[in-house]
């Protein structure tokens, strides 16, 4: 596997990762509420759910899935009930910035599983892996580490995309310790993810 090959998937994979969307939004969030540092469970939370889209686009489940309408649609409207369930639940707590310690401690657990569904909960991210790997392999020499080297950086690029927009919540909450401010960046914030389930709802394949 050439440098130049690693450059071209990664630069792909970069873009396509850092494009804003419900995984990212919920970073911005949580760096906002938490802290660059409690966002670490977020970003370990979306990290594994990528790792699981990944290694199933790689094994052939993405055919599996495109095939059954059934679970599709099981897997679609679960991912966007619980994205209008969070964008609801941002909405009516108010204020993404508090100085209360409950909300600057948050739940490790709670950070970390709100990431994995959120990931999860899109099946179309296993159609976009399925259609990004061929393009930059070899199936009659596919190996076991090549598919290892394509999915781990995945991981490290999902991981720093939320990581830096993590990094820009926390960097930014001080301008929202107004309470309008505050409480309008979380009906945005709120409003987006609702939209986004919306949309993957009702999105046709």
């Amino acid at each position: 596997m050439s440098l130049a090959f690693i450059a071209v998937f990664s630069a792909t994979v970069f873009v396509a990762s850092v494009t804003p969307g419900p995984s990212m939004l919920l970073a911005l969030d949580h760096g906002i509420r938490y802290g660059r540092r409690r966002s670490l469970e977020s970003a370990f939370g979306n990290v594994c759910g990528t790792l699981v889209q990944s290694a199933a686009s790689l094994a052939g489940l993405g055919a599996v899935l495109a095939g059954s309408e059934i679970l599709f649609s099981v897997i679609r409207w679960a991912g966007a009930a619980y994205l209008a369930y969070l964008g609801i639940k941002i909405i009516i707590g108010g204020s993404l910035v508090s100085d209360s310690p409950a909300a600057k401690t948050g739940k490790r657990k709670s950070l970390f599983f709100q990431a994995f569904f959120v990931t999860l909960g899109n099946p179309k991210a296993i159609f976009f892996f399925s259609a990004l790997y061929p393009q930059f392999i070899d199936s009659a020499h596919m190996t076991v580490p090549h598919g290892c080297v394509m999915i781990s950086i995945t991981l490290i690029i999902t991981f720093v995309c939320m990581m830096l927009y993590a990094s820009a919540g926390d960097r930014i909450k001080a301008l929202f310790k107004r309470r309008r401010l505050g409480r309008a960046l979380s009906a945005a914030v709120g409003g987006s993810l609702i939209a986004i389930g919306a949309k993957i709802a009702f999105d046709r394949r």
